[in-house]
């Protein structure tokens, strides 16, 4: 579907976007840019003047709300926050038939499910970069149509994942460009590392693919670039920083997978412990 059509398709639909860091706002603007509306437009986040003043300088001022009311109003809402905060959000006030599009990983299908009625899916896309320069990649999981055509308004290619674990691992492939520009790591150690992945994973034959494809294109950044592409992957503690962690260790690129993997679901654990002690004080 051409990216006009796709426009028409939502011009009478709210899109709401949750946080307004690297990632919302990579991908809001592409939004934007290929025609929709401001006034469709609702965007959230913490309070702080840098944001609010970013969003002005990106043209998505008016589109500034604060969470409750954008989940009140929002048909189609992309949850762009650290997977920490989803304890801290207004389920309550959501849209009664809404659509809920969560990008934060580590954050199974069950335990969202819990916490937010309607329809509810999981979307993991390549880092901010990626989005804006026109390269960027998503993959969903359960598949929806409605998601799929956001995410081609917004420029990306979307690969299909047939199963949850499948998504979880995509999450640590989109890690792998901005990695190998800010290490050394021998080229037949990753390609057999990749290759472990997908023969339990087929999304890695595409993904492969893609970080063959975006290395060359990225491989001439200066140093600044290139920390600042490794940067709008990570969050402290996250599955990026595991990588770079077990390979800075002198690990095999086969065993960082592994521990990106296994960061994946620490968090998942953490925040199911989270959520559990939270429903007991509300008891």
């Amino acid at each position: 579907m051409a990216i006009n059509s796709l426009a028409g398709s939502f011009s009478e639909s709210i899109i709401g976007i949750v946080g307004l860091g690297h990632l919302g706002h990579s991908l809001a603007v592409p939004l934007i840019k290929n025609g929709l509306r401001k006034d469709r437009l609702l965007i959230s986040h913490k309070g702080s003047e840098d944001t609010r003043r970013r969003a002005v300088e990106l043209g998505l001022g008016s589109c500034l709300t604060d969470t409750a009311s954008l989940m009140a109003s929002a048909d189609i809402m992309i949850i762009a926050t650290r997977p920490q905060d989803v304890l801290s959000l207004p389920s309550s006030a959501l849209k009664p038939g809404s659509l809920v599009i969560s990008c934060m990983a580590g954050l199974p299908l069950d335990l969202l499910k819990t916490i937010f009625r309607g329809d509810v899916m999981r979307m993991m896309c390549s880092g901010p970069d990626t989005i804006l320069g026109g390269r960027g990649i998503a993959t969903t999981f359960p598949a929806d149509p409605r998601a799929e055509a956001v995410l081609h308004m917004m420029g990306l290619r979307v690969f299909d994942s047939s199963f949850e674990e499948e998504l979880d691992s995509f999450t640590v492939g989109i890690c792998i460009p901005a990695i190998l520009l800010n290490i050394c790591a021998d080229e037949r150690d990753v390609r057999d590392a990749v290759g472990g992945m997908m023969e339990r994973y087929p999304v890695y034959k595409k993904l492969w693919g893609w970080i063959r494809e975006i290395s060359p294109a990225c491989s001439g950044l200066g140093s600044d670039d290139r920390r600042a592409s490794l940067e709008n992957v990570s969050t402290k503690g996250g599955i990026t920083q595991a990588m770079m962690d077990a390979l800075l260790e002198g690990d095999s690129f086969s065993l960082a997978i592994q521990r990106g993997m296994h960061r994946g679901r620490e968090i998942t654990d953490t925040i199911r412990k989270d959520l559990a002690v939270a429903s007991k004080r509300a008891v």
